[in-house]
């Protein structure tokens, strides 16, 4: 036989390999993902759609278990899916599905009643809510930032003899407020004339701009109030800080502590604890919006990501001309990955629209 055609002969057996042990590997982690039980042969043997004898099916999930795809709670059982299986399904396996009606309802329905605040920290801790009430996971949500959002206008509103609110509007429509306390009584006109000032000197820049210039910006000016220019030029940081690196919002955490997988006491504390410092939260979402992918898995993986049992993290990435973040449920390794990565993408896209509109 010619080398040429032995080489295609070869490399047809090891796609043909390569689609079965894919389509076992899909099975076994579609039935464990209902069930939650370990998954035998024979219930492989009927589902796969192969023609293959139990004995066959056997006889490669034991190739799968050795090549660190699959495990056996103990002798006799069924495999179930390990961390390296699901990165693997997720990656070149898993087929997209649609959302039903009342899915898409339940995240538009926080959009639509969020836009008419345009509080985006109130938005992002609904959000987090609603993707834990489908999901049935702990919803997580990465306040966004504002870097790049251009300032439109600011306001100065006398709320006593001493206080006063700054507020600060981005063209994208999103407001901050700051509360300011001076010790001495300012004519409200005096008030009027530094909130143009401000405004004029001001506008148009990004929120990164504004940061960077404002010393040079409002330096010498002979209007408005100069001790309350000077306490915004002191604060500026703070004043046109739109959100905290560190805000993130997390909700459902008692749902997946009712799951079997964290009935021993040890793993609800290692949940709970994960949830109290936020750190390996912030780090993954912080890594999906550098990717930037559509939709990132995190499965597995050092420190509490990899402890016993393992957690996941379906994430995805929202931006506008104004604002990037992230959203994303976490929850055991053990989700039902193509309904919750429909999910998140779609939440992700709606968090969108509301920083663009």
């Amino acid at each position: 036989m010619p080398m040429q055609d032995f080489k295609k002969i070869w490399c047809s057996m090891i796609t043909n390999i390569q689609k079965r042990r894919g389509r076992i590997i899909e099975t076994i982690v579609k039935s464990f993902l209902d069930t939650g039980e370990p998954v035998c042969s024979t219930v492989v043997s009927a589902e796969c759609g192969l023609g293959l004898s139990p004995a066959s099916i056997r006889s490669i999930m034991k190739e799968l278990e050795e090549d660190g795809y699959l495990s056996q709670p103990h002798t006799s059982a069924g495999r179930i899916p390990t961390v390296k299986c699901y990165r693997y399904y997720v990656r070149c396996l898993m087929k997209e599905i649609d959302l039903s009606d009342s899915e898409l309802q339940a995240v538009r329905n926080v959009a639509e009643n969020s836009m008419l605040m345009h509080d985006f920290e109130l938005f992002m801790s609904h959000m987090a809510s609603v993707l834990s009430e489908v999901t049935d996971l702990i919803g997580v949500a990465l306040s966004p930032s504002f870097e790049q959002g251009i300032v439109d206008r600011i306001e100065i509103v006398n709320l006593s003899s001493s206080r006063f609110l700054l507020i600060i509007s981005l063209k994208s429509g999103i407001v901050n407020t700051i509360h300011i306390t001076l010790d001495k009584v300012i004519p409200k006109w005096k008030i009027d004339e530094t909130a143009q000032l401000l405004t004029h000197r001001l506008h148009g820049l990004t929120v990164s701009e504004v940061k960077k210039s404002i010393g040079h910006r409002l330096k010498g000016v002979d209007a408005g109030d100069r001790e309350l220019v000077e306490v915004i030029l002191r604060g500026s940081e703070t004043i046109f800080n739109f959100s905290e690196d560190n805000s993130i919002h997390v909700a459902g955490l008692t749902r997946v502590l009712t799951y079997p997988e964290f009935e021993p006491f040890d793993s609800s504390l290692k949940l709970i604890d994960m949830f109290e410092h936020k750190d390996e939260i912030l780090k993954v979402l912080k890594s999906t919006v550098l990717n930037q992918d559509v939709v990132s898995f995190h499965i597995g993986g050092t420190g509490p990501w990899g402890s016993y049992p393992p957690l996941s993290m379906v994430s995805a990435m929202y931006h506008s001309e104004n604002a990037t973040g992230a959203i994303g449920v976490i929850g055991p390794s053990r989700v039902y990955y193509p309904k919750v990565s429909a999910i998140v993408r779609y939440a992700a896209i709606i968090t969108s629209h509301f920083f663009s509109s």
